[in-house]
């Protein structure tokens, strides 16, 4: 950290780890405004987790001072790689980049068409938190493909023969999220075949096997829907989007199969593979890993699935997130709203279901 001002003048700060304490010249109240110059270095871990640079290609995830959400306090938490532990609100992002040569770039922001650069300046609106690749062209194969009104970048290893198999998927997935759930209202989504696994606004990293592309890569395109366009608490409330992802994804893949059952072998296999928790509502740093993944990827989704399979099946599932989608765009859900909005939604009491899984 080289330097934190306001208005010129140096402010106190205190850097905890990947927690950063900043003293305002003056308290803020609601609305105020006060802009802050943050001037700093890092340095990319070769082979990291998220954050990382592998050969020739750099992943920038949470590589700037994100701003946390504030909801009686400052939600910073450490951490924990078995979830996500960092929540920030929704924002508008300039970044202008120079880079020593040219490079793929692939961002949160509208990248343009897939053409190798070495400096630039992108912007992006509503973003919850701002991803950039740079990807050395060497490396990569490119497919470029629309979907109603946005443009699916994919980019997959260039010794790879699964190119147009994951470009075809992923528009097959994301058309049947944007008709049945909503529309998505920006103009770019990337796809990073790097195995990262992992969901960041209009970009998800995704496997390089072929054996996992229905399961893991239609779960990212899913997590667009519930963790970026509807945001929730992902550390206090992981199922929130999670179990929703996955529940969003058995139903594209029975869909896509034509069989309603085996849309959800991912969740039942999540299920089996260890003791659930009782209660999904779980902070991360109460969960066990194991117990995590069976509860949130396979417990929840698959209750889920029960309670429509007896109220119309996964056609009003669909009309169901839907309508929850339209209620809750670009807006943070807690745990409560979203329990008043399922028995408000659904005709007789509901308590005893929620109440079976949420605490």
């Amino acid at each position: 950290m080289n330097s934190i001002t306001s208005s010129e003048d140096e402010l106190r700060y205190e850097l905890n780890g990947g927690s950063l304490f900043i003293e305002l010249e003056s308290d803020l109240t609601p609305g105020e405004q006060q802009a802050v110059t943050i001037e700093y270095t890092l340095t990319l871990p070769e082979n990291g987790i998220r954050l990382a640079q592998v050969e020739n290609n750099y992943y920038l995830a949470h590589w700037y001072p994100m701003l946390a959400e504030y909801d009686g306090g400052w939600q910073v938490n450490d951490y924990d790689p078995k979830g996500e532990s960092y929540e920030t609100g929704y924002g508008d992002y300039t970044v202008t980049y120079q880079l020593p040569e040219d490079y793929l770039i692939a961002t949160s922001a509208p990248d343009g068409p897939a053409e190798a650069s070495s400096s630039g300046t992108l912007t992006g609106e509503a973003i919850k938190d701002f991803y950039a690749a740079f990807l050395d062209p060497a490396d990569w194969q490119v497919a470029e493909r629309t979907s109603g009104n946005t443009e699916l970048r994919v980019f997959v290893p260039a010794e790879s023969e699964i190119l147009e198999e994951t470009a075809e998927l992923s528009v097959e997935a994301f058309a049947y999220f944007e008709e049945n759930i909503g529309d998505y209202p920006f103009a770019e989504l990337d796809l990073i075949a790097n195995d990262g696994y992992m969901e960041y606004p209009n970009i998800v990293e995704v496997p390089m096997d072929e054996e996992l592309l229905d399961s893991i890569l239609v779960h990212e395109i899913a997590h667009q829907w519930f963790y970026y366009l509807v945001a929730n608490d992902p550390y206090e409330n992981a199922w929130l989007d999670e179990s929703l992802t996955e529940f969003s994804t058995g139903l594209f893949l029975s869909d896509y199969y034509g069989d309603e059952d085996s849309g959800f072998q991912n969740a039942k296999a999540y299920e089996e593979s260890y003791e659930t928790e009782t209660y999904a509502d779980l902070a991360l740093d109460e969960f066990d890993t194991p117990a995590y993944y069976a509860t949130v990827y396979g417990k929840v989704p698959l209750l889920v699935k029960g309670f429509f399979d007896e109220r119309g099946g996964n056609e009003a599932a669909l009309e169901f997130l839907a309508v929850y989608y339209g209620e809750f765009q670009f807006q943070r859900v807690t745990k409560q709203q979203f329990r008043e909005f399922f028995e408000t939604y659904f005709e007789g009491d509901q308590q005893a279901f929620l109440d079976s899984w949420l605490q």
